[in-house]
């Protein structure tokens, strides 16, 4: 009964947590476990119960998600773009490869391997 006087003495004061100075805390005057036994036995004679803590509201964040994810329009973005390049270099590369074999005289082009001739070439 002592809790019981105790809460309609101070109110809600005796059921929550005080700072006193600079970081210090006190516990509240009823405990919890009495207090829930307080509640309960209110309830129970059908009187209302007014010391109920208001709900908390609960901020969600959107998930960060994968970093694959995050930068795929980027990649797909950079393939589209090397695809529409991709003939033009495919052309230049091909036409670098076959240049030196034009330039090669025929006994060259019947003596040496293709290796052989794009090395003489570049050298001289």
């Amino acid at each position: 009964m002592a809790a019981k006087q105790l809460l309609s003495k101070l109110g809600s004061a005796a059921i929550s947590f005080t700072r006193v100075g600079e970081g210090v805390w006190h516990k509240p005057a009823i405990s919890a476990k009495n207090l829930a036994r307080l509640r309960r036995e209110a309830l129970l004679a059908g009187e209302e119960w007014a010391h109920d803590k208001p709900a908390a509201e609960v901020k969600r964040r959107k998930p960060k998600g994968h970093k694959h994810d995050r930068e795929k329009p980027l990649r797909e973005a950079a393939i589209q773009k090397k695809l529409a390049e991709a003939d033009k270099r495919i052309a230049d590369y091909r036409a670098a490869q076959h240049a030196p074999m034009r330039e090669a005289s025929l006994m060259d082009r019947i003596l040496l391997t293709p290796k052989q001739i794009r090395q003489k070439v570049k050298s001289g």
